[in-house]
C-alpha cells in the first residue's frame, strides 16, 4: 500500500476551506434589539446594539465616582468618534440601601454627572438619551438585596445607538 501524500493534502485543504465557509455562514451575528419610541407627532426608532453595555458604579449615597477608572467609557466614547453609534443611551439606577427620600434624586444626579462626563468627552447633547430610574427598576438578574446587587443598583450604565 502506497500513500499518496498529495491525496491527502488536497482532501486537508478541501476539509478546511468547507470549515471555513461553514463558520462564516454560520457565525453568530451581533444580536440587535429594536426600540421604537413613540412622541405626539414623529416615531422615532432607535437600535441598540447588544455590546457589553458600560457600567459605571458609584460608592453608596455619592453622585461622584472615579471615571478614569471605567475604561468602557473611553471605549464607547472612541466608538462613538469614529462613527459606529449614532449616541449614547444612559439608564441611572438607585440601590435601595439608601435613604428613601434620597434614592430618586440620588439616581438623577448621578445621570447628570455621567451626562457632563460624555459632554466633557464630546458627545454632543443631543446624541446622549438619558434617564434616571431611581430604585424602581432593579439592575437585571441580580438580587437587589444581595449586596453585589445593591452595588450594581448604585450605577449607571452606557449602551450605544446606531442607526
Amino acid at each position: 500500500m502506497q500513500i499518496d501524500i498529495r491525496k491527502i493534502i488536497v482532501r486537508f485543504s478541501v476539509a478546511v476551506v468547507a470549515s471555513a465557509i461553514l463558520a462564516y455562514i454560520f457565525w453568530p451575528q451581533p444580536e440587535v434589539v429594536v426600540t421604537i419610541e413613540q412622541t405626539t407627532t414623529t416615531v422615532t426608532t432607535l437600535v441598540i446594539v447588544a455590546d457589553p453595555p458600560c457600567l459605571v458604579l458609584y460608592q453608596k449615597d455619592k453622585d461622584v465616582t472615579a471615571f478614569e477608572e471605567t475604561p468602557c467609557i473611553s471605549t464607547y466614547v472612541q466608538k462613538y468618534a469614529a462613527g459606529y453609534y449614532i449616541g449614547l443611551n444612559v439608564v441611572c439606577r438607585a440601590s435601595s440601601d439608601g435613604q428613601n427620600a434620597n434614592r430618586n434624586n440620588l439616581s438623577e444626579r448621578r445621570m447628570k454627572s455621567l451626562q457632563f462626563e460624555l459632554l466633557d468627552r464630546g458627545i454632543p447633547y443631543q446624541n446622549i438619551k438619558a434617564k434616571s430610574l431611581g430604585d424602581t427598576s432593579p439592575y437585571p438578574g441580580i438580587d437587589p438585596e444581595s449586596e453585589d446587587g445593591r452595588i450594581a443598583n448604585r450605577s449607571c450604565e452606557i449602551t450605544g445607538i446606531v442607526k
